[in-house]
């Protein structure tokens, strides 16, 4: 008769080994640097949300927390690192709304949040606000849909490229309004407000923290902002919701991530730090100042919320056929 007590106790003690080694990992961690990788250039939102947390963190954990800025491809050039890097823990990534729909978009993604990364906690959210020329005849959203309606395409609005958040919000916009806006894309920020002043383009949609610099001046004011409630740095301009559309949503969220495959253990870890992190006054003082709303929750809420911004932009990028190369 053959013996399978011996086979079944190595099992055993080779599977209690492994409970408790990742417990012990967790708490031993970090025991070295953390690379934190921003995928756009310093002075961004993205930047600012890494820099400040990355400070706090290290205090924290008594370890560095060094942001590294890896620009290029709408975050693929930085996501594809993340998600080759060891699954340890010891890099992670910041990143905006556009990483949930990037693998629907590109016809060859570099890598696809769902399957190579692994969400740690969903930082902020920021709202938009939709700009036209201060002396613009569209005082309002009720105004732009009669207008929309009355001249189909006639009505253009700017984004910084086709496929960008921007893009699909006002056409997501154009859907639940029943109108049809034209697109036109540009190459960055700066250009899309000049046009909008020289009524070369008659909407923008910008993040409320931007939109409030430029409306400033008076050359471009803001007819409506996107958010659930009104915006706390934009306090008297109305939401869409609240001007027409109940129920329509749109704003720029930063998720952070690391490598698929890292222990349970470690991914919560992560998870406290920057909550502690987030709830740091200067932190908070500062993203506040900047619009951003504190969310600080867990892997599960930035995963469903990745589903809700692919099952709600998918439709859409497939109905008009929205791809870069």
């Amino acid at each position: 008769m053959i013996n399978i007590r011996i086979p079944l106790l190595c099992a055993c003690t080779f599977i209690g080994a492994m409970a408790a080694t990742t417990p012990t990992l967790a708490s031993e961690f970090p025991s070295k640097p953390i690379k934190f990788v921003v995928p756009y250039p310093p002075g961004g939102g993205n930047d600012l949300f890494a820099r400040l947390t990355a400070d706090a963190i290290s205090q924290n954990v008594h370890q560095p927390v060094i942001v590294e800025n890896r620009p290029g491809a709408a975050g693929q050039i930085a996501g594809a690192a993340v998600a080759k890097a060891d699954p340890d823990g010891y890099t992670i990534m910041v990143d905006q709304s556009s990483i949930a729909t990037n693998p629907l978009l590109y016809k060859q993604p570099l890598f696809d949040v769902k399957t190579d990364l692994t969400p740690v906690i969903w930082g902020a959210s920021l709202d938009n606000a939709l700009l036209v020329a201060s002396d613009s005849p569209i005082h309002s959203l009720s105004d732009l849909i009669a207008k929309a309606k009355a001249n189909p395409e006639g009505i253009t609005f700017g984004s910084p490229g086709h496929g960008s958040s921007q893009h699909l919000a006002m056409e997501a916009l154009s859907d639940a309004a029943g109108i049809k806006l034209l697109h036109v894309p540009f190459k960055g920020t700066a250009q899309i407000i000049s046009a909008v002043v020289a009524k070369d383009v008659d909407l923008f949609l910008i993040s409320a923290a931007t939109a409030s610099r430029y409306t400033k001046d008076g050359k471009v004011r803001a007819i409506a902002t996107t958010g659930k409630h009104r915006s706390s740095i934009m306090p008297d301009v109305p939401t869409v919701s609240e001007s027409g559309l109940p129920g329509y949503t749109n704003y720029t969220w930063l998720g952070v991530f690391t490598t698929a495959g890292t222990p349970p253990g470690i991914v919560d870890r992560l998870n406290k730090e920057f909550s502690k992190a987030l709830q740091d006054p200067k932190v908070k003082t500062t993203l506040s100042s900047q619009g951003w709303e504190i969310v600080a929750d867990g892997p599960a809420a930035l995963s469903a919320q990745i589903d809700q911004e692919r099952n709600r932009y998918g439709p859409i990028i497939k109905k008009l056929q929205i791809q870069i190369d």
